[in-house]
């Protein structure tokens, strides 16, 4: 009997430090929109589904869900358990074989997916399917995963802690004597250099754009081998977002507030939160004038609409 392949595409438009990020431009598309029109290239994949959360935050999603005519769940649990949210999504479906698909990964290279799918067909036992090392050098992949789904369910049971089931199944790595991990080798030119492409942060967003630009001028197509080749020949362009810090299992995440109802610090106040999200610090803006509001969303950070004092809550607006 053929085992059900599905593809679980994770994503929430509440990001610390750029909100909403999957709805953002690269080029011509929405990030998500790069990112389901790749997974939709799979040969193996039989079904896609995008994971979110119930909430209104998340209604968007619901529409681009429609827009890609794919399935979307809607978790009712804590908003920040990952791993709750994916093993319910898992079930529900009744996936054989998971899939865990980032959103926010708009270069997941599809031919590259179906040989993890591959090898994890052929092997029943497999728990957890990744990309082998070349000469001790990591595939570029990223936001790409294959699972069985007895692993996502035994994960389930034992991520004990909140750090480890906000994040996508981090004990299968730390419990390998639990987990059959496997691995494929890929194509040579996904070893040549490592870098992060997964967008986080307005300098994520830049670096993508910037990429999709300088391969529209060439004719060429917005994908991850050309990606490569453009930056084997323009490796500065790595420069924009080289310095990103990726947050790690158990980090607390930190914020920060600028609040203003003048025109004449905004851009000394944007270079300062630019640089504070590339450090991993979720910035949000307050402002009672409604053009520095419109100002402030169209850079792409998140609005501060009310300030109660006493508690210091926050409601955050679309941007």
């Amino acid at each position: 009997m053929k085992e059900n392949v599905v593809a679980f595409i994770v994503a929430r438009l509440s990001s610390s430090r750029l909100p909403k990020k999957q709805l953002k431009k690269i080029g011509s598309k929405r990030l998500i929109d790069w990112t389901i029109e790749n997974v939709k290239k799979s040969k193996l994949i039989d079904k896609i589904v995008i994971a979110t959360t119930d909430g209104k935050d998340n209604e968007k999603l619901i529409d681009v869900a429609r827009k890609h005519s794919i399935d979307i769940f809607l978790y009712g649990g804590d908003i920040n358990d990952v791993v709750g949210r994916l093993t319910k999504a898992a079930d529900k479906y009744k996936a054989d074989i998971p899939i865990l698909i980032s959103g926010d990964c708009p270069l997941i290279y599809p031919e590259s997916l179906d040989k993890l799918i591959e090898k994890a067909i052929e092997d029943k036992d497999v728990d957890y399917m990744e990309f082998c090392k070349k000469k001790d050098k990591p595939a570029i992949h990223e936001g790409m995963s294959v699972y069985r789904k007895k692993c996502w369910e035994l994960s389930d049971k034992i991520s004990d802690k909140p750090n480890l089931r906000e994040h996508q199944f981090p004990v299968v790595g730390m419990h390998p004597e639990l987990f059959k991990i496997d691995c494929v080798e890929d194509n040579e030119i996904f070893y040549k250099f490592k870098h992060r492409l997964s967008v986080d942060t307005l300098a994520d967003l830049k670096f993508m754009n910037t990429l999709y630009d300088e391969l529209n001028k060439e004719g060429k197509e917005f994908n991850l081998k050309n990606v490569i080749l453009l930056l084997e020949k323009k490796s500065e362009i790595m420069n924009i977002n080289r310095d990103v810090h990726q947050m790690k299992i158990g980090e607390k995440a930190k914020k920060a507030l600028f609040a203003t109802n003048s025109e004449d610090n905004l851009e000394l106040f944007f270079d300062l939160a630019y640089g504070l999200t590339k450090k991993g610090i979720g910035v949000r803006f307050f402002s009672e004038n409604s053009n520095i509001k419109k100002i402030i969303k169209e850079k792409g950070f998140g609005v501060v609409e009310k300030i109660d004092e006493q508690r210091f809550d926050l409601k955050i607006s679309d941007a």
